[in-house]
């Protein structure tokens, strides 16, 4: 059976340069059928199977609209979680699916879709602009990545995190878990794109999504390679600021 990959909304949802994730994913997949959904479709979720669903990076305006679209389908959403489907939500769209979006800067105080019990306060003067490293269960590397996070999420101890920083803010400068993971479901607050940064963690995905086969990544000598150059960059403490750290 051909596997699938929901892009939604790429007309407003690709900044930062992250749909590149699904472009990496694709040449990784090279069988697998990409379907990029519109704002103003059905997304093929609802009521066709779909291997895993993707959201970018939107703005502020953006987050609004993605909400208006989504919540009709908060129990599907919820259905699809709980089955094992796989989803990847990158930088703030992760935060359309708590409960509260609040902006005093932009003056609203909007509900999200309602799927994770948790709020994000937009902060467009107060943000965290910096490195992040941290553990992936599953994953024997590091993790290693940038944010530009203008909203900080509330932190909600039960909700198990994408990932525990070792350096660099979590949800919000004072916790190291950072992003959401439940069951399949991967948001992350990193912009970069994550997968292409992270060929292990991609590998993982890869292998999460065919698990009957051995995984390919696509270019991976040279990905590998950025990889650990990176990496080794992270590994020196000079190279962070005072303000990349969790404060209590």
């Amino acid at each position: 059976m051909t596997l699938t990959i929901e892009m939604l909304f790429p007309e407003i949802a690709n900044l930062h340069g992250d749909n590149a994730n699904i472009d990496y994913l694709a040449r990784c997949l090279p069988s697998a059928r990409i379907v990029r959904t519109g704002l103003n479709e059905i997304p093929e979720f609802v009521s066709g199977k779909v291997d895993l669903v993707y959201l970018g990076p939107l703005t502020e305006k953006g987050q609004i609209r993605a909400i208006a679209r989504l919540t009709p389908y908060k129990s599907r959403i919820e259905e699809l979680i709980q089955s094992g489907t796989h989803f990847l939500f990158t930088h703030n769209a992760m935060e359309c699916l708590g409960t509260r979006l609040v902006n005093s800067e932009m003056n609203y105080d909007i509900p999200g879709v309602g799927i994770f019990d948790f709020s994000s306060d937009v902060r467009m003067f107060d943000r965290y602009t910096g490195k992040v490293m941290g553990t992936f269960d599953g994953v024997t590397q590091p993790i290693v990545g940038y944010k530009s996070q203008f909203s900080m999420v509330s932190d909600s101890p039960e909700m198990p995190g994408f990932m525990t920083t070792t350096r660099g803010i979590g949800r919000n400068p004072t916790t190291r878990v950072e992003g959401i993971r439940v069951n399949n479901f991967l948001g992350t607050s990193l912009i970069g794109p994550v997968l292409l940064m992270n060929p292990h963690l991609t590998e993982w995905l890869v292998s999460s999504l065919v698990p009957n086969s051995e995984p390919r990544l696509a270019h991976k000598d040279f990905a590998v390679a950025a990889y650990d150059a990176r990496f080794r960059e992270f590994q020196d403490y000079r190279t962070w600021s005072d303000f990349e750290r969790v404060t209590r």
